[in-house]
């Protein structure tokens, strides 16, 4: 492998994974991208993921690609303004595994679903490379998520700690995303959370 023809190749690349590099190598050259990693040309996110150095990472896409993920929580429900707190950490919700990760670019959360709750978010356009979308959990669907995987919050005590900015819910979907819960505990707290934006709306 030629650095020059690697940059070239994976110039519009917001991460580079071991099957891009095989698909156009054929193979993997572990010695090479370990040295260039030394050097500095690239950066490794997580096992097996490299950035180049020198591009402009999205990293909220990022966070979409190191795990099958989309955004939500604390960190969606912060862009939405929807909870005053800036959040650092961006919290996912994931159809592969739940995992921490960190690196230089920040710590990224993911939470894994069943597949049947792997619903609820929209396509955000990158402002960093063309023609990608980002994942992010619609505005109720950030909000179902943090109550699920909250198990601290179960009351309108709880409710209430979050100081949430609540513009525009559409309980009905709320509803629908509660009807595919099967635990019980978990349906309770969401129900009652139900409850609490009703009286808030």
């Amino acid at each position: 492998m030629r650095l020059l023809d690697f940059k070239q190749k994976f110039s519009k690349f917001n991460v580079i994974k071991y099957q891009d590099i095989k698909n156009h190598y054929l193979e993997i050259n572990q010695p090479q991208l370990s040295l260039w990693k030394k050097k500095g040309h690239i950066k490794s996110v997580r096992k097996g993921m490299y950035v180049l150095s020198d591009i402009d990472v999205d990293i909220l896409l990022l966070a979409n690609e190191m795990n099958d993920s989309y955004i939500s929580m604390e960190f969606a429900l912060s862009y939405y303004q929807i909870i005053p707190e800036i959040t650092p950490s961006i919290t996912c919700i994931s159809n592969n595994r739940s995992e921490s990760v960190v690196n230089e670019f920040g710590n990224f959360y993911y939470h894994k679903v069943t597949p049947k709750l792997f619903l609820g978010f929209v396509l955000l356009e990158s402002s960093k490379k063309e023609k990608r979308f980002i994942r992010i959990a619609e505005k109720e669907k950030a909000l179902f998520d943090l109550i699920y995987f909250r198990d601290d919050l179960k009351n309108e005590k709880d409710f209430h700690s979050l100081r949430l900015n609540i513009e525009k819910i559409d309980l009905k979907k709320m509803k629908k995303y509660i009807e595919l819960v099967n635990a019980p505990q978990i349906k309770k707290r969401l129900n009652n959370f139900l409850k609490y934006l009703d009286a808030l709306i």
